[in-house]
């Protein structure tokens, strides 16, 4: 009998270390993918898998129109000292009233001069700016809301250089509206004007999740995101400070307090129209709304049905 029992305990002790050390082997190996996996939303070709054409090293057009207009070339140090370049356009004399406008991902500033116009006509300043990795700007890949706060901070530091009294507001399209919505969070962004969110996606992970299961063809990637996702925002917080939930457009609208608009086309594939209205949902601002341009794709409003767009834009803009 004593045998036995000393048995069952050398047993059930073999067994609470086998369970602890594949614990510790799991927690390894977790952290190892998690980390591998922090790695790749840097530098994975975003632009194959989401099916984007790159054109963010395509700046003749606006280096031209510079040139011709005298428009100025600008640029700003964010606070790791990334090297940030930009076009200011200067609207009516003496006039406070100003715009930040942000370009998709793997594009370049050039990509919002048809949305400048439209701020041009109500006498607006402009400032065109290149995200971070892309155009003349620094930076080796898509950010994803990382530093961005910073950078904004940097181009509002510039415009209030001009003018301490500068009125601004900020007008993103696809990824430049999410960097603007997690701007709207933070405690600087709060004190813009508006805001305007051109087809925004709302969660990174769902972003990624659908288009890395089409780009693989491999249905199971849907699990392994989501068992690998604890491990993945401990490899972010462990390299930047930052959840998830700090760069999801999603969760900082519920802490935004400036009026914004968002815009999004009912046929688009790449971030449904179902994100804004959850983002219109979510948004804790008190003066919010959305318009669905019916039979436009991806950023495509403008394209579709510019007159409304145009419209809706500077009644919103008035208004507020």
């Amino acid at each position: 009998m004593l045998i036995g029992d000393i048995r069952m305990r050398f047993l059930w002790k073999l067994i609470k270390w086998l369970v602890g050390l594949a614990l510790i082997l799991f927690l390894a190996a977790g952290l190892y993918a998690g980390n591998v996996a922090y790695e790749e939303l840097f530098s994975a070709p975003w632009d194959q898998i989401l099916g984007i054409e790159n054109r963010k090293g395509e700046l003749d057009r606006i280096h031209s129109l510079e040139a011709r207009n005298g428009w100025q070339r600008v640029e700003v140090h964010s606070k790791d000292g990334t090297k940030l370049v930009g076009t200011y356009i200067p609207g009516e004399s003496g006039t406070r009233n100003t715009v930040i406008l942000l370009h998709g991902l793997y594009q370049n500033r050039t990509m919002c001069i048809p949305y400048a116009n439209i701020y041009r006509r109500m006498g607006y300043n402009v400032l065109l700016a290149d995200l971070r990795g892309h155009g003349e700007s620094e930076g080796g890949h898509t950010d994803w809301g990382i530093h961005d706060v910073e950078d904004m901070n940097a181009w509002v530091s510039l415009l209030r250089s001009k003018n301490p009294q500068m009125q601004i507001g900020f007008h993103g399209v696809s990824l430049g509206a999410a960097m603007a919505l997690i701007y709207s969070a933070s405690d600087e962004g709060k004190q813009m004007k508006f805001y305007v969110a051109d087809s925004s996606y709302g969660d990174l992970l769902d972003l990624g999740r659908d288009k890395l299961m089409k780009y693989t063809g491999d249905d199971r990637l849907v699990l392994g995101m989501d068992v690998l996702n604890p491990f993945f925002q401990a490899a972010l917080y462990m390299h930047t400070g930052k959840l998830l939930s700090d760069i999801d457009p999603v969760n900082r609208v519920q802490h935004m307090t400036s009026p914004v608009l968002f815009l999004h086309g009912a046929k688009d594939q790449l971030v449904p129209p179902e994100v804004a209205e959850l983002l219109l949902a979510d948004s804790s601002s008190t003066n919010k709304k959305l318009y669905i341009f019916q039979g436009a794709s991806h950023t495509m409003e403008m394209s579709a049905n510019g007159p409304a767009y145009r419209e809706y834009v500077t009644d919103f803009i008035k208004n507020t």
